[in-house]
This record gives C-alpha cells, structure tokens and sequence, in this order.
C-alpha cells in the first residue's frame, strides 16, 4: 500500500506515513529494498549538518534517510537526532539513490537533494536550513464539576506542527494544567486529552496566538479508537483534519473516462451528500477501499448519496485513463470516476480547489447536501479486524450525517 504524504509533517509520525509503514504491512521486501537497508557487505556513509536561517547548528532536530525502492514507494532507511554540533550520518549501500529529510517535528520541514551512493565515498549533504517554531499556549483543561483534569495524556497538532510522540505523551499536572509549544503562529491547531487508552476529546481550531486556554472535558462527545491506533497514530489523523475540514467547500472540474467534464455544481450533485475520493490506481490502501466505496453507494445512493473518486496517477504510468478504466471494471464502479492528473500534492490542491494540507492516498471528503464539508480522513488500513470495522463505522456515521443535513443553502 503506497501514499504521499506533504513534506513538512511530522518526521516520525506524518512523514510518508501512508507510504512506509503500510508498505510494510503490504509490500514484501523485494530486491532493492533489502540492498538499500543494508543487506550487502559494500558499505558508504551520508551526512551533514542541520541549520537555522542564521546559519546556527541546531541539535536534536529529528532526521530521516529515504529511499526509493523497486515497488516505487519510498521507504525510510532510519532516522535520528542531530547531535550538539548539527551533524548527523547515515550508513547507506553503493548503487542506491537517497535523500534526506530534516525538521518538521518543532521546526520547518528541509529535504535535501537526492544523492547515488558509491561504494568507498562519503556523501556530503547540502546544509538543511530549518526554522523553529516560536508560538506557545499554556492552558488548564477541568471536568464539568469542576475538577481538574490531572494526570491525563495530551498531545496538538496543526498544519505542520506536530511535536509530541503518542508513546512519550506529556500529562496535564494536578491541577489539569498543560503546556503546548512549538507551534507556528499563522497556524490555528486541535488539542486533545485520553480520558482512557482509546478514548480522547478533541478541541479544534484553537488560536495560538490567544490567551490561556480554559477547556472543559465533558462526560460524553469523546472519539473511540481502535485498540491499535497508536500503531498508525490514528489519533493524529483524526485531529488533523478536525483543523480543516468543518464547514469549508471544495471545487473542481475534470474530466470522466469519456471526456466530459465534471463538476461538483452539476444538476447530479446538488442537494445530495457527496463523498469525493481522491485516490490511485497506484495505492494499495486505495485498491482496498474500494470495494467498500461501492457498498455504501449501493446501499445509501437511494437516500440521495453520491460518490465521485478522483483518480491521480503516476507520471510513469504511459497509459493512466486505461489504468483507472481497468480499476473501474475490476471493482465495478458505478459512481462517477475521474481522471485528475499527476500524484504531487501541489497539483492535487490546484485542481481540487480549497484542498488545503492534503496529506496522502486515500483521502476521503464527505460533503453535505448544502455543499459544506462536514468530515475529512486519509488511509485505509486493514492491519487488524478491528481496525477495518473502526474505519467502515466511521465511514457510515460520516455518510448517515451528511445526507442527515437540510437541503438548500444554510
């Protein structure tokens, strides 16, 4: 299973979250990959030194070492801290193409230029210049008696902000006071707190550049997670999105199998609950949704649902509209299809008008019967049973809300 994520997430967590810890799951190891790991004797060595803008070295900014592998998904090699000096190195293997990634945890996100290791030969890395994220809130989250809310595990996430590791998470203090720092101030973020291992309370859209925050933590309204989500820092995700997706709209037209062209303003779509699938003929987690896709159109297209999967395929592939065309006859698809283009993120944002942040394959939009969308997710993984019914259940409440709305303009 591959995806794409935005350079700029968080390194251990978002960083081709979709690409290399499904692949592993999905992918067995091939050829190249068990060279560029390090399976052979011939040994090289990469490294450099991570930078501000002022030209100071900056230790313990977190650094990962990618590479491209035959399945064409790129795998993480490792990753580590900067030491006191800045420096980091890599062993790699002669006759693999690398990369460097740098920051995006409590910095700016920096990748280096990509470089063919050669057997007896040190790599140096250009200077990754990356810029520390300055904005800190502080805050105190009570129960509805009143009761702080002590010793309950925190985290935050924004755009590209997301410090904290779900495996070391800071707790509230005694008195249900907490601290979140690292943050971009042009950036609104979501907050959350674990009542208990898989249940946590989200707060959205919170300004850091505000006041103390004063948050109370109600008995009900809490998110239920799977058991194994901190595998996949599921919680992350599903925060993330909370950021963007209440009430926004999106646009696009483009083009279907045929030619014609298709916009979400169409007669088909309006006053209909909508959901749009970005996905690839390419994507493992997408070939794995699909069926599902068809299901609820199958069962709730009566009920008014529409489904619209915007296809985006590699620039390799020399035929992409036969490619999608046979993926629409294999899982046979009978809501629209789309072709949208090349894979990069910029270019899924500049045709999907009003995307912001896309993070990866397959990222699904549910929009209401007044255009607005209600709920965003990116993934599909089918790691444990409960894990794929956690996200069928979660894909059913979105679709039963949306086509819940009201009809017409609010």
């Amino acid at each position: 299973m591959c995806g794409m994520t935005r350079e700029g997430a968080t390194m251990s967590k978002s960083l081709y979250i979709t690409v290399f810890v499904t692949a592993l799951l999905t992918v067995s190891a091939d050829e190249t990959t068990s060279k560029a790991a390090g399976q052979t004797k011939d040994k090289a060595h990469m490294g450099g030194i991570v930078r501000t803008e002022a030209g100071r070295p900056v230790a313990g900014v977190q650094v990962a070492c990618s590479y491209m592998g035959s399945s064409d998904c790129p795998y993480v090699l490792g990753s580590q801290l900067t030491d006191h000096q800045g420096r980091y190195r890599f062993d790699v293997v002669p006759g693999v193409t690398y990369w460097i990634g740098a920051g995006g945890k409590k910095t700016t996100f920096a990748r280096s230029k990509k470089y063919l290791a050669q057997a007896n030969k040190a790599i140096s890395v250009e200077d990754l210049i990356v810029r520390p994220f300055p904005a800190k809130v502080e805050g105190r989250v009570v129960l509805e008696n009143g009761q702080p809310a002590a010793h309950l595990d925190y985290g935050y996430v924004s755009k590209t902000c997301s410090p904290i590791d779900a495996h070391e998470a800071p707790k509230t203090n005694e008195d249900g006071r907490f601290t979140v720092e690292y943050l971009r101030p042009d950036e609104p973020f979501s907050f959350w707190v674990f009542v208990d291992d898989n249940r946590f309370r989200v707060w959205k859209r919170l300004d850091p550049n505000g006041p103390a925050l004063a948050l109370t933590l109600p008995a009900e309204d809490c998110i239920t997670l799977p058991k194994d989500w901190i595998r996949f820092d599921t919680h992350e995700a599903v925060a993330r999105y909370m950021v963007y997706a209440e009430h926004s709209r999106i646009a696009f037209a483009l083009p279907a199998l045929d030619g014609k062209i298709v916009s979400l303003s169409d007669d088909r779509f309006r006053n209909k609950g909508v959901v749009v699938n970005i996905t690839g003929t390419w994507c493992g987690g997408c070939r794995l949704e699909a069926p599902y896709l068809v299901e609820f159109y199958n069962q709730y297209r009566a009920a008014g649902l529409e489904v619209i999967s915007i296809a985006f395929e590699r620039t390799s592939h020399p035929k992409p509209r036969e490619a999608i065309e046979s993926f629409r006859k294999h899982y046979n698809i009978d809501y629209t299809l789309l072709y949208g283009g090349p894979t990069e993120p910029t270019h899924v944002e500049s045709v999907i008008k009003g995307l912001r942040d896309f993070a990866g394959y397959p990222t699904t939009i549910y929009i209401d019967r007044r255009g607005k969308v209600q709920f965003m997710h990116t993934g599909f993984y089918m790691s444990s049973e409960e894990h794929k019914r956690w996200q069928l259940n979660l894909m059913e409440e979105h679709i039963r809300a949306i086509l819940a709305t009201v009809e017409g303009e609010s």
